[in-house]
Order: structure tokens, then sequence, then C-alpha cells
């Protein structure tokens, strides 16, 4: 019979079982703070992400991982440098400002705005409650 503790710890010392001990092929590295141990990973990818931390120059990254993805980290680098710098323009800034209350506080919600009804509209919200009247009378018969 198969057992599956679903990655449970068993209490071994009730079922009368001795606790299996695990043995590693390889010694244990002793891990850092924040160190994430990667596996599989093949040496130009690391080549790559070292020239990024700046430990490795251009032309090694690029013999070792190629010249395209060296040139698309550049321009990235280069774009995201540039959306950094960029800034509201001037005239944008102003006008926002303009914009603003001068005291905070003193804007008034729309919903507290009166409300003003031209005799248009009164025609036309008379003319639609008179339909829907209609309508309600004819589903009753």
């Amino acid at each position: 019979m198969m057992m599956d503790d679903a990655g449970f710890e068993r209490n071994d010392k009730i079922t009368g079982r001795e606790p299996g001990i695990r043995r590693d092929n390889k010694p244990a590295e002793p891990l850092y703070d924040r160190e994430v141990p990667l596996t599989g990973s093949s040496t130009t990818h690391g080549v790559l992400h070292d020239w990024l931390d700046g430990e490795v120059d251009v032309m090694r990254a690029s013999e070792v991982e190629g010249k395209s993805k060296v040139e698309l980290w550049t321009r990235i680098n280069a774009e995201s440098e540039m959306l950094r710098r960029r800034v509201t323009p001037v005239g944008v800034q102003q006008r926002i400002m303009a914009s603003l209350p001068d005291t905070p506080g003193t804007a008034t919600n729309w919903w507290k705005q009166q409300l003003t009804i031209t005799p248009i509209s009164a025609i036309m919200i008379g003319v639609a409650l008179l339909a829907v009247g209609a309508l309600i009378i004819q589903a009753l018969r």
C-alpha cells in the first residue's frame, strides 16, 4: 500500500517508523542573505547578467552572449535613462496649477451645484413622463 503524505510531516513516533535520512550527493554550500540558488543555469546566462551588473566588459559579453542581445540591452538602458530624465513641460505644469482653486476645499461638487432646467428640457421631461404613464396603463389592461 502506497501512502502519500502530500508534503505534510508525519509523526513518526506514533507510527513506529524511523524518519528517513536525506543524503545529497553535493555538499551544502552556504547561502548568504537574500541569495537565491540558481539551478540549471548556464555560464552564458551569467555573463549577460554580469555585464548588466557592470562586472564584465562589453567585449566579453558580446563574444559569449552575442552582439544582438548586448545591443538590445544597450538600447533598453538608453531608453530607460531617457525616460527617467523626462519631466512635465513648464507650460502644462502652469496650466495645471492655474486650474486649481486658490484655497483648498472651495471647489463645489457636481451634486451640490444648483440645477437649472430650461423650458425645452422641461417639456421633454413632461412628454417622457406621459409616454411612460401611457405604457404602464396599456400594460395593466
